[in-house]
């Protein structure tokens, strides 16, 4: 794997290099990464599931990806359709979060407004066991099974704010978060101007169909991004934007934001 942007360099280590990357905390919640694969003519599945757009490259940058984070957010949808389960971390990874005084692997975070899951699932059983944010009043069948097998949180009336699920996050002690999707996760995070990092794999692959892109239900928007680094491995590109705002010179932007930057605006997700 070669790093094409800022400068070239041969043979570079993912692990290494998403390690040694500065993210720093927002003073009311944790830096939110975002990590996803599309096509590229920008299809983020393939017949529903994203596993067909992955390469060899793709699987060593998402393993890196994931050993900074502390928390993986995802949405309940994804994990019923790709058949999440516990975060892993190899012995390399396990020693690289030892070295930053994180917990060996992350915690699984889900959102779920019918808390639909199954909870006779490996990631149900795992320790620390997964949080799980969902609205004020679920199913009341659904909402005792959750408690017996996740770390529930109840926001909002029929709604999860998701600035408020990033606090509460972030008040579990974690300082990195990390966003899997699907598509209509990341549209609330990006709708609630809550993305500080993308990280985004263009599979040399065209997918057609009629799959959503990333981002999907966000409002119109024309935000701006910095590019940060281009790697590539076999035809495969690996970006990493970092969000950008005019208001700050690029040196702020790339990793530290004033405790004067603009309130995030909230935004209440729809959810199922």
């Amino acid at each position: 794997m070669d790093q094409l942007h800022p400068r070239f360099v041969s043979n570079v280590d993912p692990l290494t290099l998403y390690g040694s990357d500065k993210r720093v905390a927002h003073p009311d919640r944790p830096w939110l990464m975002l990590n996803m694969v599309t096509s590229a003519d920008g299809a983020a599945a393939s017949d529903g599931l994203s596993g067909g757009l992955s390469t060899p490259g793709d699987r060593r940058v998402f393993a890196a990806i994931r050993a900074v984070a502390d928390v993986i957010l995802v949405a309940a949808e994804t994990v019923r359709r790709e058949g999440y389960g516990p975060p892993k971390a190899n012995p390399q990874a396990a020693a690289r979060r030892a070295s930053r005084n994180q917990a060996p692997r992350p915690r699984l975070a889900i959102l779920s407004g019918s808390l639909d899951l199954d909870f006779t699932a490996p990631l149900f059983s795992d320790r620390p066991p997964p949080l799980l944010f969902t609205v004020g009043n679920p199913p009341a069948d659904r909402l005792a099974m959750a408690e017996a097998y996740a770390e529930v949180h109840r926001l909002g009336a029929d709604r999860v704010d998701a600035a408020e699920m990033l606090g509460r996050i972030g008040e579990s002690g974690a300082g990195v978060v990390l966003a899997e999707g699907g598509p209509s996760l990341n549209g609330q995070l990006v709708a609630a101007e809550l993305l500080d990092e993308l990280c985004w794999t263009v599979s040399p692959i065209i997918g057609g169909g009629d799959s959503p892109r990333m981002v999907r239900g966000a409002p119109p928007r024309l935000d701006h991004l910095r590019l940060d680094r281009v790697l590539a491995d076999d035809q495969t590109l690996f970006l990493r934007y970092l969000a950008h705002s005019p208001a700050l010179s690029d040196d702020a932007a790339e990793v530290d934001r004033p405790p004067s930057a603009p309130t995030r605006k909230a935004v209440s997700p729809t959810i199922t």
